[in-house]
């Protein structure tokens, strides 16, 4: 008989069993969630419920959280699968998304089975049938749906980590991405009949296209039904496109940017060539000026020292005018003088 472990209490745990009841068992680093084998002679069925309605209520809420939808869990190489989870992480359903998906999944027997352990038995069945190869292109994404956005990441997280590390583990090059997406993006990628994963990544195709000189559109029907290999390299091809067109354009701005320095300089220098111009004939001008006042003075001192000459010319002219009036006067007083001692 088996049993489903739905609470584990300290050396215990509970679990509901193929008949419906709820039993404790010896705990055996059992998880929530997790399948396990009973034999009926070895049950220990409750034997402290209060009632019978209580039994059932027990049962029945566990046997209902147990078998309720809880997550929905999307794989895509080329084949794509849908896994249906619980609220305890263990697989209720398994189901391709596309042709290649039916392949692996008729040979899957993954129910009840954590969803990490799920995943990497399908990778082994991935690679078993040549969907995995060493590639540099290789690629599993993973998409993690729930009502609860915090515990969708919180799984993402961990099944990114856990399914990258087996991959590594077993000696291939696949780049494991995981990630959250919310209710309406199932919605969009069940329209169309792809998963969640497979529509963001040929989104991110279409985004890597923008800015491409001579990218063609991108269909997103034809492109939808190529394999996670065949998008990520042409999304590599088309980021390495645009990063050389932007190098090239940072190049010409780094020319631009030099011929305009050479042109500042010139400009500098040009500037720097006419302010000493300017000072030197600003000095010229002050020299000629100082030169000039300079004339102007010495000018001035020689009118003056000739208007000096030509005073001192009439000074003394007058002077000998006076004398020879004085001359004159003086014989004329010495006749008078004369006639007086006559007449007396």
């Amino acid at each position: 008989m088996k049993g489903i472990v739905i609470d584990i209490n300290s050396d215990e745990a509970a679990v509901l069993s193929d008949n419906g009841a709820v039993e404790r068992i010896k705990n055996k680093n059992y998880e929530t969630g997790q399948v396990v084998k009973m034999k009926e002679n070895k049950m220990n069925f409750i034997k402290k419920a209060g009632s019978i309605a209580a039994v059932l209520a027990v049962t029945a809420a566990g046997s209902f959280a147990y078998a309720a939808p809880a997550t929905y869990v999307s794989l895509d190489v080329n084949p794509s699968i849908e896994y249906t989870v619980n609220t305890f992480g263990r697989v209720l359903s398994v189901k391709a998304v596309n042709d290649d998906g039916e392949v692996i999944t008729s040979e899957l027997d993954v129910k009840n089975v954590n969803i990490s352990k799920a995943v990497k038995v399908t990778i082994d069945k991935l690679r078993e049938n040549g969907y995995i190869t060493d590639d540099e292109d290789a690629g599993i994404v993973i998409t993690i749906s729930a009502s609860n956005n915090e515990k969708a990441e919180e799984l993402a997280d961990e099944l990114e980590e856990e399914t990258q590390e087996y991959v590594e583990e077993i000696g291939e090059t696949a780049e494991v991405e995981a990630e959250a997406v919310g209710k309406e993006r199932v919605e969009e990628a069940r329209t169309l009949g792809v998963t969640p994963g497979k529509l963001n990544l040929v989104q991110k195709l279409v985004e890597s296209a923008e800015g491409v000189e001579g990218a063609e559109e991108i269909d997103m029907e034809e492109w939808l039904d190529k394999s996670v290999k065949e998008i990520n390299k042409a999304i590599k091809e088309n980021r390495k496109q645009l990063k050389a067109a932007s190098a090239e354009v940072e190049d010409e701005t780094d020319e631009e940017t030099v011929d305009t320095a050479e042109e500042d300089e010139t400009d500098d220098e040009a500037e720097e060539a006419k302010v000493k111009n300017n000072k030197a004939n600003d000095k010229s001008k002050l020299n000629k000026t100082e030169k000039n006042n300079k004339t102007d003075d010495i000018e001035d001192v020689e009118d003056l020292e000739v208007e000096d000459d030509e005073e001192s010319e009439e000074s003394e002219e007058a002077e000998d005018e006076n004398e020879d009036e004085i001359e004159e006067a003086a014989p004329s007083n010495n006749s008078n003088n004369n006639k007086k001692n006559k007449n007396n």
